[in-house]
């Protein structure tokens, strides 16, 4: 196995050369003080496993693994350092070990074995299949869930890395690293926030090569870019949105994909805004299909289940009650007019401390007295 070295200090980078020889089958291939040359470097080099330091002054260890990671698929990384409290930090972002200083041999050649045995694996062929993109599937409406290509659902390490995912989906163009704290990570110290940020991209990583996705995200400039397309729920709902004449397929449809609001169950606060926006979207899309069809007979069945579901979506908005109450009035739907005169009305005045509108009350007894 052919690695490299990176430690800013000198006579540690000594002390693990001389452990490192005394094991069959490990070619050194370079040592390194300064990470940027050792990352500048690694391009002319077919490196298997990096031996990293987790604390090197100008840059932490965590963050110079999320680059290295970036750019070098299948790179493996072992962390070796002094300090045992970033060894849960280690193991979240899938290094294959974490080394305490001094490195006993008898430690390292276990460090060693688990990367030989992964390896193995590897050329065996017995990791998971590479999955196509175009088969995974995100489900955004009411809660998030994304399906891999044998329509499995994904499982998270943690609720950020869901957030985290979620995140970098919507934000097609890609995000700052500052934006991403301030939208995710907001009220942490900014030392803290950056440790959690590279922690946690690190799992997400791990989550989708899980899937099949070699390369998932990139770090360029300081800005995330998710490298993926799916398909999801709601752009399916969004063509429909756009499209210039509805039908009553095109209804039933998107009443189906509405499960409800966008990430309603996530609670995502950084998303209230779009959840808002798609909402209200849809509504218009129903009511104005409703408009154009209400007085379609052939349309009924679809202009009542539209404006059942915009009551359900603005339960104190007239204009919808209205709409709903002359339809069932024209219909001759008595009963259901009848229930729903009697439900708001308690309704507006047990929440509101209001009786229902004149112009509905006249509405109700001009259908009921027909």
């Amino acid at each position: 196995m052919r690695v490299i070295l990176i430690d800013d200090e000198q006579l540690a980078l000594e002390v693990l050369e001389i452990q490192l020889k005394k094991i069959n089958g490990i070619e050194i291939v370079g040592k390194y003080t300064n990470p940027q040359k050792a990352f500048e470097e690694l391009e002319r080099f077919d490196i298997d496993i990096v031996f990293l330091d987790m604390e090197m002054g100008s840059i932490h260890g965590l963050e110079f693994a999320e680059r290295l990671m970036t750019n070098f698929n299948n790179l493996q990384i072992i962390f070796v350092t002094a300090h045992p409290q970033f060894a849960l930090e280690a193991f979240e972002v899938n290094a294959i070990d974490y080394l305490l200083k001094p490195v006993r041999l008898e430690r390292l050649e276990k460090s060693i074995t688990k990367l030989r045995e992964k390896m193995q694996l590897y050329r065996k062929g017995k990791e998971l299949k590479v999955a196509k993109e175009t088969c995974l599937f995100a489900k955004s409406m009411g809660d998030f869930q994304l399906y891999d290509s044998e329509k499995n659902i994904v499982k998270w390490r943690t609720k950020k890395v869901k957030e985290l995912f979620v995140y970098l989906w919507l934000s097609k163009e890609g995000v700052h690293k500052h934006r991403l704290i301030e939208d995710l990570w907001s009220g942490i110290p900014i030392e803290k926030a950056n440790t959690l940020i590279h922690t946690t991209v690190y799992q997400l990583r791990k989550v989708l090569k899980d899937i099949g996705i070699s390369n998932p995200i990139s770090f360029t400039n300081e800005q995330y870019t998710l490298n993926m397309t799916l398909k999801s729920d709601l752009s399916e709902l969004e063509n429909i949105i756009k499209l210039t004449e509805i039908t009553g397929p095109n209804i039933e449809r998107i009443l189906q994909l509405y499960t409800g609001d966008f990430l309603e169950v996530e609670s995502y606060s950084w998303a209230l805004h779009e959840q808002h926006s798609i909402k209200k979207s849809f509504s218009k899309c129903l009511e104005n299909y409703v408009l154009s069809a209400k007085d379609d007979i052939e349309q009924s069945y679809f202009v009542e289940i539209c404006l059942e579901k915009m009551i359900e979506l603005e339960s104190y908005e007239e204009r919808y009650i209205y709409l709903l109450m002359d339809h069932y009035g024209k219909t001759k739907s008595v009963k259901k007019m009848i229930a729903l005169f009697h439900v708001f009305k308690k309704q507006w005045l047990d929440d509101l401390g209001l009786d229902v509108p004149q112009e509905m009350k006249e509405l109700y007894y001009k259908h009921l007295n027909n």
